[in-house]
């Protein structure tokens, strides 16, 4: 690592972290696409790990508002997700999944900036669990599916909500990438570099989620995965 590239993994996840800290979701949105472009190593697990440093804050401090009944049904499509992640996994080289990673965050980013959500049925529910590992154990990405489908809860109940599902993801996709050899030593080294960013981000998030309601924060953060999701594909398709 050179003293450039650990300033950009720690601002990115310092500022993924804030984001994730405020909203539920968005560590791997915003820090994916350069951070795989540092090391494809940081995608899927070191990411997702982290970012469940995070999580556990949301479901230890705002249990009380989780929405446990959308969590139960997630929950049910949560292993064909992980069998569907783990079967491309086998299959996809570094540039690929570079690539996945950027055109799942432009993709992602593009759909919450537009406005699209989904109708909050249990069926609904129970794909957005399925799409969420899916997205996790390949890209690092959990939270898009997830906030199109729960668009309609309060910040506060997101939160939980949301951080309940992608830990239930996380600790079985955690075993499921050990036991197919995608997850080892240079992981758990890339997983030490992300740890300072993320918990200085965890730490000011606590003063920006009273700002949620401000009409620029939102469109700005996904503004930025738009732009970094692109750059990424175009990074591995041109350079």
């Amino acid at each position: 690592m050179t003293g450039v590239e650990i300033a950009i993994i720690i601002g990115l996840t310092m500022a993924g972290s804030i984001v994730h800290g405020s909203v539920g979701i968005g560590l791997g949105l915003v820090a994916a696409p350069a951070l795989v472009a540092i090391d494809p190593g940081f995608a899927p697990g070191p990411l997702l790990l982290a970012s469940q440093i995070v999580g556990i804050r949301h479901v230890l401090a705002e249990f009380d508002g989780a929405d446990i009944d959308a969590w139960k049904r997630g929950l049910l499509g949560v292993p064909i997700g992980v069998i569907g992640a783990l079967l491309v996994l086998e299959l996809m080289s570094d540039k690929l999944l570079a690539i996945t990673v950027g055109s799942l965050t432009a993709l992602a980013a593009a759909l919450l900036l537009g406005g699209w959500n989904l109708a909050r049925t249990p069926r609904a529910e129970t794909v957005a669990g399925a799409v969420c590992a899916f997205s996790s154990l390949t890209a690092a990405l959990p939270g898009p599916p997830l906030v199109c489908v729960y668009a309609d809860m309060k910040p506060s109940t997101m939160r939980p909500t949301a951080s309940l599902l992608i830990l239930s993801v996380t600790s079985l996709g955690f075993f499921a990438l050990l036991a197919t050899g995608n997850f080892g030593s240079h992981e758990f080294e890339l997983l030490g570099w992300l740890m300072p960013g993320v918990i200085a981000g965890l730490i000011a998030s606590r003063w920006v989620r009273p700002h949620l309601d401000r009409l620029w924060f939102r469109p700005l953060v996904l503004v930025v995965a738009l732009i970094g999701g692109l750059a990424l594909v175009g990074r591995q398709l041109f350079l």
